[in-house]
């Protein structure tokens, strides 16, 4: 009785350790005929057994049955997480095909697994359990997860927002793609982009980073703006040095393409009252785009606030008003320049005792004042709701004695 018992129980074991490769065969074969619901049942078993568990073959299948699910609109619904699944499995078979002991353990998620991973593909000694598995995942799998996960990422960043989930199916993307020897530059802008939107700073830095040295862009204005928004990242992480020197980096490589990096570097001097460094990049800006009014302006600014250079600054932003005849700063900072040079002329003559000395003065003042005039009075006419403009008109007014303008003026101004 104890014989034929201990026979049984033999024969049940027997049948139980037998039953795990044929659910992987069906699996295998629910797949081939797109019966997806029945297949990841019976992969699911095969994937927990301890028969078929190291088999590298099982996650072959397991992967292409979730890729298929994550595909299939009828079956999608079976798994949320179907598409990493399918990612998951595929790396399993691809460390369980290694035919050394040692290999079949790799984490390919750790940098260090990955690398020496990548090293034993490269290697043509390398022996697999099957040859076929690796050619066809690599081949054919991974480009076609690799497309996937790019458009999940590009649905996450742009509809959904969910930019640290865009950041991992872009990431994912990547790691495919270099699998299958495949240099992605978009992607890797993708992921750069979108690890800036979620503040990850240091993979934003990362990846913006390569694109700069791959020369992603289709022109040099856009390969010179993948140096903007690096350096925009590092400014935000509070790396000042390395902002400066990126702005820099791109405006020696791509100096054609460069006015959104210059103007940047112009800006970060004048906010923190480096003027020599701003002027000389202003001088930059403007040989390289010559008709670009705002340069002028700025120039004229800088001679004028910074350097406090009159004459410097008068050609400045006459040649400003040249290029762009309403540009409203341009005509209110030069009749500002000429009121405040009559008015500091006013105010030595005032401290004048001698009557034809200050007489001359005068006149000098008066002169100034009325070249001012027709340039605040322009931009009135382009922005009429300017206080500083009315209040410097007002007093323009009543210096040349044009009193019935002056009212006008006062009574906008006070609402009466």
């Amino acid at each position: 009785m104890k014989k034929t018992t201990l026979i049984i129980s033999l024969l049940f074991v027997s049948l139980v350790f037998n039953a795990q490769p044929n659910k992987r065969v069906s699996a295998y074969n629910y797949l081939k005929y797109n019966e997806l619901d029945k297949a990841k049942e019976a992969i699911d078993a095969a994937c927990k057994h301890e028969a078929t568990i190291s088999d590298p073959k099982t996650w072959y299948y397991a992967g292409q049955i979730y890729q298929g699910i994550y595909v299939n609109k009828n079956f999608k619904s079976l798994d949320a997480d179907a598409l990493t699944k399918s990612l998951d499995a595929y790396k399993k078979a691809m460390a369980l095909n290694f035919k050394d002991p040692a290999n079949k353990n790799l984490d390919l998620s750790k940098e260090d697994d990955l690398v020496k991973f990548t090293l034993l593909l490269m290697n043509q000694k390398t022996a697999y359990v099957d040859d076929e598995i690796v050619m066809d995942i690599i081949m054919n799998r991974f480009p076609a997860l690799a497309n996937i996960f790019v458009n999940k990422g590009v649905t996450e960043f742009k509809d959904t927002k969910d930019y640290p989930s865009a950041l991992n199916s872009f990431e994912n993307s990547l790691f495919l793609s270099t699998l299958s020897g495949k240099l992605d530059t978009p992607i890797i802008y993708y992921a750069a982009l979108a690890a800036d939107k979620a503040k990850d700073f240091e993979k934003s830095i990362k990846y913006y980073d390569l694109v700069t040295k791959f020369g992603y862009g289709a022109d040099v204005k856009e390969k010179a703006s993948m140096f903007y928004l690096l350096a925009k990242v590092q400014q935000a992480k509070g790396d000042t040095v390395k902002y400066i020197e990126t702005l820099k980096k791109g405006i020696d490589k791509y100096q054609e393409g460069s006015a959104s990096l210059v103007t940047e570097l112009i800006n970060y001097y004048l906010e923190t009252k480096q003027g020599a460094k701003a002027l000389n990049y202003l001088k930059l800006a403007i040989e390289k785009d010559p008709s670009n009014a705002t340069y002028h302006f700025a120039q004229g600014s800088l001679y004028d606030t910074y350097f406090q250079n009159v004459d410097s600054a008068n050609i400045s932003y006459k040649k400003a008003i040249e290029l762009k005849s309403d540009y409203f700063d341009a005509y209110y900072n030069l009749g500002a320049l000429y009121y405040n040079t009559g008015a500091a002329i006013i105010e030595k003559a005032n401290d004048e005792k001698d009557l034809k000395k200050y007489d001359v003065l005068k006149k000098q003042a008066d002169e100034k004042f009325a070249l001012a005039l027709p340039y605040l009075e322009k931009a009135y006419e382009l922005n009429p709701e300017d206080i500083s403009t009315m209040q410097s008109l007002k007093t323009l007014y009543y210096r040349t004695g044009n009193m019935e303008k002056h009212d006008q003026i006062k009574a906008k101004l006070t609402g009466k």
